[in-house]
């Protein structure tokens, strides 16, 4: 009888204890949903609004959700709109509360976030100093969550003058595994440290200005390894619409990139600047039509050769190696209203550029290895080397050309330069030393047969009065040495406002008047 008695006695002091248990979890539940409503509705600054339908919290497992928010922010000194985000959920899982008692550390397992639509509304640039006096965030606990997981996520910027879209991006996923900040952290330019990042996104489209824009159809980091397919830039107009908006000579371009490929890309930001290191990266079947409207007034802006615009750059770059496969590039220019633009075709671009970087204390140059088949059918090389940190601009290239039958490049002689070739270059060397002002160079060629006949203005008809004074000075390639090589010297002096292969084109240009109306010698043989 005692021992029935006992475990009676026991079994309701158990029932009670379990009851009051519950009631103690209850009011947890209900303070801690109370709580975390009274803050959000109290602590957030006046220029933050936060709607939501609900909130579901659990103390014993440490989660909390909120479901159907709308969060709108407005810029603190302004009265504009500054973000918008809509979020189906977003959840709290695994609060630690030992570590939030003792250490006053908040840890959390998960924060998922569930189909966020962000909209943000860009502001015009601010000093630093001026964005650190409105924008610090006090922040008095450090925080570490596991992992953070965007799902289904998508993302709008526009430009405050007109809300038209800078930047748009598709069902985005993001996971950040260990991710950590605090009070100091917060305030960086970085302000979180984590042990691992996968990002996947969609439909891309970004605003480069007036004329461009940028399109990528799927982009796919993970854990520093990066992939993009479908790749466009692109202007925004037409050939003859861009004319139409231009005040002076622009490049019309279409470039199409199918796969892009990037390993081991890491960042920072250090010594007041940011960094950018990757490993090798693949440009897979890039093709680039590039066409210029010469009737336009000229671009007088001073052009930055690639070096400076390395040097230049507002970040650390280092770029190991990019490697171009199969790729193809097409240029034409309209020099006058009633001709048809002539194009110059390079098929089958294989290159390998080495060492794109700007790191004060590494020595190699850049370098870059190309070939390709001029006019889909001449073999031909480039290798061009510089460095960076130079500030000369000094550069060395060298270049080859074969079995060229310059028939195949007549379209574009006959509608740019009013010429039409006739003949074959067997053979064409040339090396060129130089900087950002002049450059020296000299040219070896072996060809037969090779002729030029002076077009009248309707390109139809040979002016045969400026052809026959022509063929008195050019060389049809029979004056040579005992290999069948004719010499030539090449100088030439930048023009600052046209680009690096304006340049080299002025040098190549040289070296062949020289060649084919010079005395043909081997002037280094004869010293």
């Amino acid at each position: 009888m005692q021992v029935k008695r006992t475990i009676k006695i026991f079994s309701r002091v158990i029932l009670v204890l379990l009851v009051l248990m519950a009631l103690v979890v209850l009011g947890a539940q209900l303070m801690a949903k109370q709580s975390i409503a009274d803050f959000l509705k109290t602590k957030l600054p006046p220029h933050v609004q936060l709607d939501y339908k609900d909130i579901d919290v659990n103390v014993l497992t440490g989660t909390a959700k909120l479901n159907t928010i709308n969060l709108k922010i407005k810029a603190s000194d302004s009265v504009k709109q500054g973000a918008a985000v809509e979020i189906n959920a977003l959840e709290v899982v695994g609060l630690g509360y030992w570590q939030f008692v003792i250490n006053k550390k908040i840890t959390l397992n998960n924060l998922n976030i569930d189909r966020p639509v962000l909209k943000y509304y860009l502001k015009e640039k601010e000093t630093d100093t001026a964005k650190t006096k409105k924008d610090s965030i006090g922040l008095l606990k450090s925080i570490h969550i596991d992992r953070i997981n965007v799902m289904d996520a998508d993302v709008r910027l526009y430009k405050n003058k007109n809300d038209s879209v800078a930047m748009e991006l598709d069902s985005v996923n993001i996971e950040i595994d260990e991710v950590t900040t605090d009070g100091d952290l917060i305030n960086s330019k970085i302000p979180i440290t984590y042990s691992g990042l996968k990002f996947k996104g969609k439909s891309l489209y970004a605003d480069l200005g007036p004329y461009e824009a940028l399109y990528v159809n799927e982009i796919d980091l993970n854990e520093g390894n990066l992939r993009i397919v479908d790749l466009k830039l692109k202007s925004k107009y037409n050939k003859t619409k861009l004319s139409w908006h231009l005040h002076k000579e622009r490049d019309f371009i279409d470039l199409k990139i199918p796969k892009v490929s990037f390993e081991n890309i890491s960042f920072g930001y250090a010594s007041n600047k940011y960094w950018v290191h990757t490993g090798t990266g693949m440009l897979d079947g890039p093709k680039l039509e590039m066409y210029r409207d010469k009737l336009l007034p000229d671009d007088t802006e001073r052009k930055k050769l690639y070096s400076e615009a390395i040097r230049k750059l507002p970040i650390e770059l280092d770029v190991p190696e990019i490697k171009v496969n199969n790729g193809s590039i097409t240029y034409s220019e309209r020099v006058n209203r009633e001709a048809t633009p002539g194009k110059i075709v390079f098929g089958d671009v294989n290159a390998k550029i080495l060492q794109i970087q700007n790191v004060a204390d590494k020595k190699e140059e850049t370098s870059v290895e190309a070939k390709a088949l001029l006019m889909n059918e001449a073999p031909i090389t480039l290798n061009w080397s510089f460095d960076a940190k130079n500030k000369s601009d000094a550069f060395l290239a060298s270049g080859t050309v074969k079995n060229f039958n310059s028939k195949n490049i007549n379209p574009f002689l006959e509608s740019n330069l009013r010429v039409r070739a006739k003949g074959e270059i067997q053979e064409l060397y040339f090396t060129i030393s130089g900087d950002a002002i002049s450059s020296r160079g000299d040219m070896k060629m072996k060809y037969e047969d090779f002729e030029f006949s002076i077009l009248k203005k309707d390109r139809l008809r040979i002016n045969k009065l400026l052809t026959a004074i022509g063929k008195i000075f050019v060389n049809d390639g029979s004056n040579t040495d005992e290999n069948g090589y004719r010499y030539g010297g090449i100088e030439a002096q930048r023009n600052p406002t046209k680009s690096f292969f304006n340049y080299l084109w002025l040098n190549v240009n040289d070296g062949l008047t020289s060649t084919i109306i010079g005395n043909g010698k081997n002037e280094k043989r004869k010293k």
